[in-house]
């Protein structure tokens, strides 16, 4: 069975005393999922020569989209690469798979 939300994830930075950025928070947000996607053949590969590997295409309520870098679905850690807007109200993110999962 198939998750019917994933978890967006906000990420906020803060500077340490010799200017180095490092990761202050990590927060989630949970939303619904209103469909799944197959990636489709000529995205995979006009993204694959940009150094992408899309394998996930999810669409979201556009109101819980807040540009967020990365999402948590079914345990699995990605990373959004880009955004398309499907009609006013929904959005699809396409995201390509990070190295690791949420468990490691």
């Amino acid at each position: 069975m198939r998750d019917v939300s994933c978890k967006l994830l906000s990420t906020t930075y803060k500077k340490d005393t010799n200017g180095i950025q490092t990761i202050d928070k990590i927060e989630e947000k949970e939303v619904p999922i209103i469909d799944e996607e197959d990636i489709y053949a000529n995205e995979y590969y006009q993204a694959n020569q940009n150094g992408y590997k899309p394998t996930l295409r999810l669409v979201i309520s556009s109101l819980n989209y807040n540009n967020e870098q990365e999402l948590i679905y079914m345990d699995v850690k990605y990373t959004i690469i880009r955004i398309q807007k499907k009609n006013l109200d929904e959005l699809i993110l396409i995201c390509e798979r990070k190295n690791y999962d949420r468990s490691n």
